[in-house]
């Protein structure tokens, strides 16, 4: 593999950058210098999505010869590098950013390539027997969990508890929880063992099967498309489902191109990938959601 190119971006803010090269291969026929390659893609994608989406841009450039370079952060911060930048092709998210985006103009067309799921994620054997949200409540459990402001699994708590006959609120009360922004950072405190379990995506915990397995908290989930939270824009937001969503931006220079490579990540043959990384495949929610920056109505 080539090096990778990095990505440099004029806001300073905690983002970091990682390229996907394509593989080398035999030097052509043609002098190098009269071959002119377009630029890379550049791709901005949330920190849980990068995994995946390293995959398949390098699957895509093996396939194409395109390459794609992936920016990286948490993806409110990449929404506001976005509109304030106005630079790259695409946006790689989970919700609500998708809607934002569109909302404020900066995007085109965008798919629903697969969902994030809540679960408990506890050390491999689970030697605490948490089978449930009420263990959790237990003293002698030491919990992890993601923001509650900046984060949004942090907004479903309240949610998630509440639908187990939890006051959220008390429990903070009466329990000591170390909080942070990153679902990933969560789910590595519980892997080096500083704590009994976190809440975190699905995905999150897949990446850490080696030392991580995920408890499933299904009856708490809030119902898809009813129960709603309002997000500090004052929008009220279905809490469930987590759509993870690929958009072309409105700033691209490559239109055309960037469309392809949405379209590659959004193909059905691409949800088995999606699946292996423990991501939720729904194929009721798989769909094209916006084209020509206009919602696509649900049947």
């Amino acid at each position: 593999m080539n090096q990778p190119r990095i990505v440099l971006t004029a806001a300073l803010i905690a983002l970091a950058a990682v390229g996907s090269g394509c593989p080398k291969r035999p030097p052509a026929a043609v002098p190098a210098a009269a071959v002119v390659r377009p630029p890379a893609l550049v791709c901005h994608v949330g920190g849980t999505m990068l995994p995946i989406l390293e995959r398949l841009a390098a699957q895509y450039c093996e396939a194409t010869g395109e390459a794609v370079e992936l920016n990286t952060g948490d993806s409110g911060s990449l929404l506001a590098l976005i509109e304030t930048q106005k630079q790259g092709d695409l946006y790689v998210c989970h919700d609500p950013f998708l809607d934002m985006l569109m909302t404020r103009r900066l995007g085109v067309e965008a798919w629903t390539v697969a969902e994030l799921t809540p679960v408990i994620a506890v050390p491999k054997g689970n030697p605490k027997a948490i089978h449930s949200l009420q263990d959790l409540v237990r003293p002698e459990i030491e919990l992890f969990l993601t923001d509650y402001e900046y984060s949004t699994l942090g907004r479903l708590l309240p949610a998630l508890f509440g639908k187990a006959g939890i006051d959220f609120a008390e429990l903070n009360r009466r329990k000591a929880i170390s909080t942070h922004r990153s679902g990933s950072q969560a789910a590595n405190v519980v892997k080096m063992g500083n704590a009994d379990a976190a809440i975190v995506w699905d995905a999150v915990v897949a990446l850490r099967s080696d030392a991580l397995e995920a408890v499933a908290i299904t009856a708490c989930l809030p119902q898809p498309y009813v129960d709603t939270v309002t997000s500090a824009t004052g929008k009220a937001y279905p809490l469930m489902p987590v759509r993870v969503t690929v958009a072309t931006l409105a700033c691209s220079s490559q239109p055309d191109r960037a469309a392809a490579f949405a379209r590659f990540v959004a193909a059905a043959e691409r949800q088995d990938a999606f699946r292996r990384l423990g991501y939720t495949i729904t194929a009721a929610h798989l769909r094209q959601e916006y084209t020509a920056g206009q919602a696509i109505p649900r049947p």
